[in-house]
């Protein structure tokens, strides 16, 4: 199945991980790119009132800065 992990959120990408670790079928390359790439994006806070929506603009605003050649 051909996915286009440019035009995913951030969340639709964790799910999508999380699926297909479930069934299997990845390799070792590719787990550790998708596992390196939620642990960065995750490690994001942002301090302030509404922190919140703050740091789930900040995730999706790092996720769409990434390269996605390595996990295709």
């Amino acid at each position: 199945m051909k996915v286009n992990l440019e035009e995913m959120s951030y969340q639709d990408f964790k799910k999508w991980c999380n699926d297909r670790a479930c069934d299997g079928r990845w390799d070792m390359l590719e787990a550790m790119a998708c596992l390196h790439i939620i642990r960065e994006i995750d490690s994001i806070k942002v301090k302030g009132l509404f922190k919140r929506k703050a740091t789930m603009r900040a995730k999706e605003e790092a996720w769409k800065k990434y390269n996605f050649k390595s996990i295709k």
